[in-house]
């Protein structure tokens, strides 16, 4: 059967219920008039519309634009997203196995997964992917990678690669396998009390994922975890609970939800765990704007049961759970279903608008940094620390704080009570970096870092071949290349980019610690990134370092 004849035939049983419902009940229920105007609407477009129209396109676009009405996270997904969705959350799928980039139109191999199909018939990282199939990949975007590289199991690909260094373009035939994605981006000691992990996300196998990462983290000595949770947009609410457990004792609050009838959709989590865990080494948080949902609800845990430090800015502010409900077809409409809270009350979700224009002004704020030298008059009263590179404010109190202003706003207080509003997670230590320069700014915007990387990596005099195959060396002793000023000029007139050389030398060592990171990405993948980032170049992971071991 078809997927239009489906769509007719559920309209056919709508308009009979319409029609049943409207006699039983006599009339007097709007919501049948408002269903019956719905379908006529359908109707009367599928008829009478200039051009022709798809069924299920106009059948989409209509779930879509009530899902936009609502709020900013409801929302449709096609039928091949709902797949791509479901296989990222899952924590495995079916393609090549590499991790890629896509840098100045050219699709390059960071570095074949190791075990994957890709290592197997020999590519490497610093590949690039000409074609793919015998269509050409040069402009091609990250989803329409995805797209072709991801595959029915057992299936080949055709790949034409040139391979820089030895000018050489390649052919390989790969067959399509199951590739196992994770959660964890990296998990290391930083130095022999330290330790950290990287959680970008929370899939269906982060708990056992963490669990197996903070085992490995204590047998070495581990007495301090750095929990890294910036840019981590969330996922399985349930994933962050079974996280948190491994903090708090049990019966502990971790989360609470409340829907708008109550009932079934309201839940309290809370910490079932008496195993070991790490129930009494300091935990510092890390959180950013871009941390939310499932993150905020572990940030917010335990800093609610002051079992850690929270350090960074404040976080996305997204306090609103999902159900996502499926269609015959496949697609699936992902609805806000109820609102969560964090064990001391505070409702993480920010204040938004309803429609398509209270969407995009969602989405634009999140952008906007609210810093604490702009809220208060005072500000040097809560300076913790300064130095070149940031400024920490101690802003431990300013939960309660903010919380008690609620109904009391005066001019004195607006700022807070605009800080209230902004929702997420308010750190006990916030970090205000640094400003660097406007030409540092488009040098980064512009993918120029990349760009320089890559040149450094091609060319094979540069002092960076000796280090390939180590990254403990690479971190320690790699500097920059001799002609590393003459590199960015060319980057620059190639990308159209004025030289500012006085910017330029204000912000030489920031732009050579971003090329570094790039070629640490480029090397040794994105734990070998991370770990340059934070054994030598990360000021908050510093911060997190130092910072005393209880609670303020």
């Amino acid at each position: 059967m078809s997927r239009t004849l489906t769509i007719v035939i559920m309209l056919v049983v709508l308009v009979f219920g319409v029609f049943l419902g409207t006699r039983l009940n006599g009339g007097r229920d709007g919501r049948f008039e408002q269903q019956k105007k719905m379908i006529e609407a359908y109707s009367l477009m599928k008829e009478l519309y200039v051009d022709k129209v798809d069924s299920d396109s106009l059948a989409g676009a209509g779930i879509q634009g009530m899902a936009e009405y609502l709020d900013p996270h409801t929302v449709y997904l096609e039928p091949e997203k709902v797949s791509f969705s479901q296989a990222e959350f899952d924590g495995n799928f079916d393609g090549i196995g590499i991790e890629f980039d896509v840098i100045s139109d050219t699709l390059l191999v960071v570095t074949p997964l190791s075990g994957g199909p890709s290592a197997a018939v020999g590519i490497s990282p610093g590949d690039r992917i000409m074609s793919i199939d015998s269509a050409s990949a040069i402009g091609i975007t990250q989803q329409e990678v995805l797209r072709k590289l991801r595959g029915k199991r057992g299936t080949k690909v055709h790949l034409k690669v040139f391979r820089p260094l030895s000018g050489k373009l390649l052919d390989f035939i790969v067959t399509r396998g199951k590739i196992s994605t994770s959660s964890i981006d990296a998990a290391f000691m930083i130095n022999d009390r330290v330790g950290y992990i990287r959680l970008s996300r929370f899939i269906a196998t982060t708990a056992e994922e963490f669990r197996s990462a903070l085992a490995g983290l204590k047998k070495q000595g581990m007495t301090r975890l750095v929990l890294d949770l910036r840019g981590n947009p969330g996922g399985f609410l349930e994933q962050a609970v079974a996280v948190a457990d491994e903090f708090l004792t049990k019966g502990q609050l971790i989360v609470y939800t409340k829907s708008r009838a109550g009932g079934a959709e309201d839940e309290r989590y809370v910490a079932k765990s008496i195993d070991d865990g790490y129930k009494k080494g300091d935990v510092i948080v890390l959180v950013d704007k871009g941390s939310a949902s499932a993150s905020e609800i572990l940030a917010g845990a335990l800093q609610d049961n002051k079992r850690a430090i929270v350090v960074g800015e404040l976080s996305f502010g997204k306090g609103l759970v999902q159900r996502q409900l499926q269609f015959a077809d496949g697609s699936a409409i992902r609805l806000t279903v109820s609102r969560y809270y964090t064990p001391s009350g505070r409702q993480i979700q920010r204040v938004y608008h309803k429609g398509v224009a209270g969407r995009e002004s969602y989405y634009k704020d999140a952008m906007i940094n609210i810093l604490p030298q702009k809220l208060f008059a005072d500000p040097d009263s809560l300076l913790y620390l300064k130095n070149n590179d940031v400024s920490v404010y101690k802003t431990s109190s300013l939960p309660a704080l903010v919380m008690s202003l609620k109904g009391k706003e005066t001019k004195a207080t607006s700022k807070l009570v605009a800080l209230r509003d902004a929702g997420g997670i308010i750190p006990d230590f916030w970090v205000s970096g640094g400003t660097l320069s406007d030409f540092y700014q488009k040098l980064y915007q512009s993918g120029s870092f990349d760009d320089v990387a890559l040149k450094i990596l091609d060319d094979p005099h540069s002092s960076v071949q000796g280090y390939r195959n180590s990254l403990d060396g690479f971190i320690a002793d790699y500097a920059e290349e001799n002609h590393f000023e003459a590199i960015v000029i060319k980057t620059c007139q190639l990308k159209k980019i004025a030289f500012d050389r006085n910017a330029f030398v204000r912000d030489r060592k920031s732009i050579v610690r971003a090329v570094k990171s790039k070629i640490a990405h480029q090397l040794f993948g994105a734990e070998g990134q991370i770990k340059f980032l934070v054994r030598i170049a990360d000021p908050v992971v510093k911060i997190a370092e130092t910072l005393p071991g209880s609670r303020p």
